[in-house]
């Protein structure tokens, strides 16, 4: 708001009254009106700086002295309108004028009118067009402060350039559609915005929206390429833990456990088994009553099948726990999808592209009188 400030002062100073001496205004006058005859004014008048050069006026070339008279009139109403604080019907006023004599002058007092209307863009190319002839279409000193005007403006602005290729995408700046992707168009956008964070969007359905959202310091020239991608490109998928073997080493070991507990029940069945058969050889040569039972070589066996058989519901209950720990470590360990950004896919294909350009190739050359190899790096 300061820089605005400044310019309006600075281009304020360049002003002056259609009329000889005017009252007081609180907002600057502007440039008197172009005279619509080609022939030089009286001396002293405000206007004597617009025929510098004589007939040789390349801003009034091809200009009838009809279309000069009317732009005369309609131009001396803006000014009007100007110095009664009606900026914008002034510019509305200015702009009607410059459809019958583009005149310098109309654009430097344009530029005044909106400069008081806070449009910095709009003030630049009316300036520009005020200095196209150099000095001679304005009053004396009048192009000395347009282009130190220009030099305040340009430190509120900056350019961007803003190009996609994606046939049929929509391209927005700050939530204004700009164009949308032709074939056979350049398809590139180009303007002076002011300083500051500006959006830039590309849409077209099936594909993931491309943003940007960067700051833009004075004078700065953006350049900006938007690229759309599907999200089948920016989708990537992620574990909870790196190491996807884990879960199958739980369950792994619960089948291991499994299994040693199945073997532990069969020799503890085995060690009944011969328990069994020793009781009875022993009861057929000791009888019923020869305490084969609590025989000590027969109990040996029956303890060691109960061990055996205790061991094995242990394994059984390692098993079945680790086998439901390692199913629910592999749930949580699935494979899950995301989507990246553009900018981190951007960036995941640059750096393949510096992977592939380091590259060596080893060949194996052999011939009659040598024996090596060929070795070929790309860096």
């Amino acid at each position: 708001m300061m820089r605005i400030c400044a310019l309006c002062i600075l281009l304020s100073a360049a002003t002056v009254y259609a009329q000889p001496v005017p009252p007081p205004a609180p907002v600057p006058a502007p440039v008197p009106p172009p005279v619509p005859s080609p022939s030089p004014p009286e001396k002293g008048t405000s206007n004597e700086s617009l025929h510098e050069g004589g007939d040789a006026r390349p801003w009034a070339a091809g200009v009838t002295p009809e279309n000069q008279k009317k732009a005369l009139e309609m131009f001396r109403e803006g000014n009007q309108a100007h110095n009664d604080g009606l900026f914008a019907k002034a510019v509305e006023i200015y702009r009607a004028a410059l459809k019958f004599w583009d005149h310098p002058a109309i654009h430097y007092n344009m530029a005044l009118s909106l400069t008081n209307l806070e449009k910095p863009i709009e003030v630049e190319a009316e300036l520009q067009a005020s200095i196209k002839f150099g000095a001679g279409p304005l009053e004396k000193g009048k192009f000395e402060h347009a282009k130190q005007s220009l030099l305040l403006i340009e430190q509120q602005l900056a350019t961007i350039e803003v190009s996609c290729q994606k046939e049929g995408a929509r391209v927005s700046i700050d939530n204004k559609e700009v164009f949308v992707v032709a074939a056979g168009k350049p398809n590139v956008y180009k303007a002076r915005v002011r300083i500051g964070k500006h959006t830039f969007v590309a849409e077209k359905p099936g594909y993931a929206t491309g943003l940007d959202a960067p700051f833009i310091g004075p004078g700065e020239t953006f350049r900006i390429e938007l690229k759309l991608y599907t999200a089948e490109e920016l989708t990537r998928y992620s574990r909870r833990w790196k190491a996807k073997w884990m879960p199958y080493a739980v369950m792994g070991g619960g089948v291991v456990a499994g299994a040693v507990g199945f073997a532990l029940a069969r020799s503890a069945q085995s060690s009944y088994d011969d328990f069994d058969t020793a009781v009875r050889k022993c009861n057929e040569q000791l009888g019923p009553n020869g305490g084969c039972m609590t025989n000590d070589a027969n109990l040996d066996l029956r303890d060691s099948g109960d061990s055996k058989k205790t061991a094995a519901y242990i394994g059984y209950g390692i098993a079945g726990a680790a086998i439901v720990t390692g199913g629910v470590l592999l749930y949580l360990n699935r494979s899950q999808a995301y989507q990246i950004s553009s900018d981190d896919y951007r960036r995941e294909q640059l750096e393949k592209e510096r992977a592939g350009a380091k590259q060596i190739t080893v060949t194996p050359v052999v011939s009659p009188d040598m024996a090596g190899a060929m070795v070929f790096g790309r860096f």
